[in-house]
Formats: structure tokens, C-alpha cells, sequence
């Protein structure tokens, strides 16, 4: 999976690179094709009017030494219809001719024929197309001209740039026209065609270079998730996810650790749940053989007649009776706890009185008391009574077990306070015992099912107490919490939502 996701990534980067080049390619080629032509017909432009400039010395030049010899060319440009030209004129032109690097002609006018460079001489005027004597016409007006009229006379695609020879009064005596084939363009071009195209593949196979190193940066994080989540299947938590960035990888890396803690967490509290029902069951187990036990073996003694002395008769029958109460209490717990644990079972919710089910709850375990030689203290009660839509017999349930609960925590002598107090909104009711200390960690146990408190002393107890006064709580919407100090000993708050 790592490799194909490596190779995905390496493919859509060359394929956005290929992408990118042909667009990029197809720009330069409309846009180098057009500045091309542009270019070079500027060059050829400048050209054209150097050589007319330099032609116009020339020709300056011939018409004085002719009048002075009284040996008229005709300005040059002879009447008769044609122009004569000399040996030192076709050497010069011959010259100009290699220095423009394109075909150069000097037209006249009125002329017959047309002296042109490259070994062309003597091309009839009248032989031009219409478009093309055009072209000398708007020359002869003393402006530049650019155009291809001049493709179908010369036999190939073909460029012209005229310019005009004027004298120093500005008069046009003849027009130099300068021809570049197209095809010498399309050499440029192709030139730099081959160039992009180098460009492109060393741009390209950088390009693939890169994407490669970054798309395993890029799965590096990736590969690192995949090995953790593997490790988070076989329930190994001990793997470190280290992914320093900050993006969304660095995000996600944080989101799978903060999973990681919680699955932890989940098999930490589903092993001591485990353990718990384990030691629940061994404990329960334990718990109905002792009555059942007893029960049995005297029920035995008195069926087989060995027990015969009425006093005897008497104290077996009232062991049972004790056994079997200590066997109906455990199963009633479970009972209990099956039934508030279960979100079909419904519980009456009507007014009661918070002062007097607490009165009620400690009036009730005023004889426990006794065996310890302990006290129930109640503080701060309100005179006026609290009133919530409750079930009695099962908040006055939960004071009971949280009661009974300090009790049997407390040491000899120890009191037990409860207090209870008004803040926003809540009645906060207290029940501290001084004698106990439950650890931090175990006190988010001692809710959960099955769960014993650890203790140097064998108390009796099936682990079920603060189990269901949890269940009562949370079907009142009562917030149940513990609090611990060595010194100052252990405290149970129920907060009690009011109008």
C-alpha cells in the first residue's frame, strides 16, 4: 500500500508536470512564432534603410562626378527605361547585396527592368503582380513598407521589406527592397523549438527527481500512522507516534495518539473489569456457599434426627434464619443492580422532600452505630424543606449505602458527618468519614461494578454498594463525586440539581 500510494503520488506530479509543459510548449510556440516574424522583420527594416542610406551616398556621389565629366547617367536612372549601371555600381551592390544577407533589389519607378542581388539581373517591372507594384508605389511616397506580395514573383514564401533612397531635398530616387525567405524564419524557429524541447525534458526529469524525494517526505508521516495503527490492532500502546509538524498530518498524528490513550485506557478498564467480575464471581461464589453451607448442613443434623435437645433445635433453626437473610440480601443486591443498570426499568418520580429522607436514612442506621461505638453528625440541614421529583425509596436507598459505607470505613469512636448546603441552582450534600483513604487512581473504581476498596482489613461486601447508589444517582441526574486526603480522610458529594 506504501509503494502504490508512493507511485500514485510520483504519477500525478509528472503528469501535472507533462501537463504544464504542453501548455507551456503550445504558449511559446504561438507567441515565439509571432515575435519571431516580428523580429526579423524589424532587423530586416533596419537593414533595408541602412542600405538605402548608404545607397544614397552613392548615388549623391555618381551624380556629381558625372556632372562634372558632363558624362550623365541620366541621374542614375536612365530615361530610355532601363537603369545603366557600371562596373563600380555592381560591385557595390554585389557588396551590399552579402551585408544585407538577404536578396536586396533597387527598383526605379518608371523603370523597365529591376537590378537585383544574388546573380538575379534583369527582371522586367512589368512583370510584378498589382500587389506588388503597390508596395514600390507606397514606398515611393517616402514611407517603409512590410509585405509577402512578393511570394508568388520569387517562387517561395517570402518576407519584403522596402525602403526608400531620397537625396538631401528629400526626393525618392529609388527604392530598396529586401526579400527574406520565410523558411529561414522557420529555421529560427525550429531552433527554438529544439531548445524548449530540451528545456521541458531537463525541466521534466528535474521535476521527477523532485517528486519522488517529496513524495516519500510526504509519506514518510503517513508510513509512520500506518505502523502505529498497527500496532494500535494488536493492542501494543507502548509505540510513540512522533510527528513534528503542525499541518494536517501533524493534526491527525495527535487525533491517533489521543486514540491510542483512550484504547489504553479502554483495555486497562476492561482488564480490571475482567479481574473484577473474576474476583465478583469468586467472592459471590464464596459468599452463597458459606449460608448455603450452613444451611444445608444444619437442615441435615436436623433431618437425621442427630440434633434432638429443644435449646439445640432452637439455635440451629435461628441460624438458618440468619443465613438465609445474608443469602437474600446478596441476592437482592444483584437484583438491584440488574434492574437500575437496565434503561427499560422505570423508577416513580414524584415531590419528596430531600430533609426528610435524609433525617429518615440516619434514623435508620442509628443502631449501627453502636457496634463501633461511632456517630452520625447531620449540619447545616435547612429548616425549609427541599422538594424534587424524585423516587423516596431510592435516594433514600443511595444515603444509606453511602452512609453505611463510611461506617464500615471509619474506625472505632470516629464520627461521621453529613452536611448539607444550598448553592446556585444545587443542593450540595456531604457525607465525610475521617478514618479512610482511597488512592487517586482507585477512585475512579470504586463506582464500577464488582469493584472492592483494597484494604489491610477483610470487610465484608460484595462490591456492589456504590455500584447502584452510581445507578441511582445518575437516574435522579444527581452528580455523585469522591474526594480523599490522608489526613483529613475520604468524602462523598452528591449534588443535587434544584428549581
Amino acid at each position: 500500500m506504501k509503494n502504490k500510494l508512493t507511485r500514485k503520488l510520483i504519477l500525478y506530479f509528472s503528469l501535472t508536470l507533462f501537463l504544464f509543459s504542453l501548455v507551456i510548449g503550445l504558449a511559446f510556440s504561438i507567441l515565439f512564432s509571432k515575435q519571431t516574424v516580428t523580429i526579423h522583420t524589424e532587423e530586416m527594416t533596419r537593414r533595408a534603410i541602412v542600405v538605402a542610406d548608404t545607397l544614397r551616398d552613392y548615388f549623391i556621389e555618381q551624380e556629381n562626378s558625372n556632372d562634372e565629366n558632363s558624362s550623365s547617367m541620366h541621374g542614375m536612372m536612365g530615361s530610355g527605361s532601363s537603369m545603366k549601371m557600371g562596373m563600380g555600381y555592381s560591385s557595390f551592390l554585389t557588396f551590399m547585396d552579402q551585408l544585407a544577407l538577404d536578396d536586396i533589389w533597387i527598383v526605379d519607378e518608371n523603370a523597365d527592368t529591376i537590378t537585383v542581388g544574388h546573380g538575379m539581373h534583369r527582371k522586367e517591372y512589368n512583370e510584378l503582380p498589382d500587389n506588388a507594384q503597390d508596395v514600390i508605389k507606397k514606398v515611393y511616397t517616402g514611407k517603409t513598407a512590410t509585405s509577402d506580395a512578393f511570394s508568388h514573383f520569387i517562387g517561395a514564401p517570402t518576407v519584403t521589406v522596402g525602403a526608400p533612397i531620397k537625396d538631401n531635398n528629400g526626393t525618392v530616387l529609388a527604392v530598396v527592397l529586401l526579400h527574406s525567405a520565410i523558411s529561414s524564419m522557420h529555421k529560427e524557429e525550429n531552433q527554438g523549438y529544439f531548445l524548449l524541447f530540451i528545456s521541458i525534458l531537463i525541466a521534466w526529469i528535474i521535476g521527477l527527481l523532485l517528486s519522488i524525494l517529496l513524495s516519500k517526505k510526504f509519506i514518510a508521516p503517513i508510513n509512520k500512522m500506518s505502523t502505529f495503527t498497527e500496532q494500535l490492532v494488536v493492542e501494543d500502546y507502548d509505540e510513540v507516534l512522533d510527528i513534528d509538524t503542525t499541518d494536517e498530518m501533524g493534526q491527525l498524528g495527535a487525533k491517533l495518539t489521543i486514540l491510542k490513550d483512550r484504547l489504553a485506557e479502554a483495555k486497562f478498564q476492561r482488564e480490571n473489569r475482567e479481574q473484577a467480575q473474576k474476583n465478583f464471581l469468586s467472592t459471590i461464589s464464596h459468599e452463597l456457599r458459606t449460608p448455603v453451607t450452613v444451611i444445608r448442613g444444619s437442615l441435615e443434623s436436623l433431618n437425621d434426627g442427630l440434633i434432638n435437645q429443644p435449646e439445640k433445635i432452637k439455635q440451629y433453626h435461628q441460624q438458618l434464619l440468619i443465613e438465609s437473610i445474608v443469602l437474600e440480601g446478596l441476592i437482592n443486591d444483584l437484583l438491584e443492580l440488574s434492574r437500575l443498570e437496565n434503561p427499560e426499568f422505570s423508577i416513580t418520580m414524584e415531590p419528596v422532600s430531600i430533609n426528610d429522607i435524609l433525617t429518615d436514612s440516619i434514623r435508620s442506621l442509628r443502631l449501627k452505630t453502636v457496634e463501633k461505638q461511632q456517630q452520625l453528625q447531620l449540619d447545616k440541614l435547612d429548616d425549609q424543606p427541599i422538594v424534587i421529583n424524585g423516587d423516596y425509596g431510592r435516594i433514600r436507598q443511595l444515603f444509606v449505602i453511602l452512609i453505611e459505607n463510611a461506617l464500615k470505613f471509619s474506625p472505632i469512636g470516629a464520627t461521621i458527618t453529613i452536611q448539607a448546603g444550598l448553592e446556585v441552582k444545587q443542593l450540595i450534600i456531604s457525607i465525610h468519614n475521617p478514618g479512610s483513604y482511597i488512592a487517586p487512581n482507585e477512585q475512579k473504581e470504586i463506582f464500577q461494578r464488582f469493584h472492592q476498596a483494597r484494604s489491610k482489613e477483610q470487610l465484608d461486601g460484595t462490591g456492589l454498594g456504590l455500584a447502584i447508589a452510581k445507578e441511582i444517582a445518575e437516574r435522579h441526574h444527581f452528580s455523585l463525586k469522591v474526594s480523599s486526603d490522608k489526613k483529613t480522610g475520604t468524602t462523598f458529594y452528591i449534588k443535587i440539581p434544584v428549581e
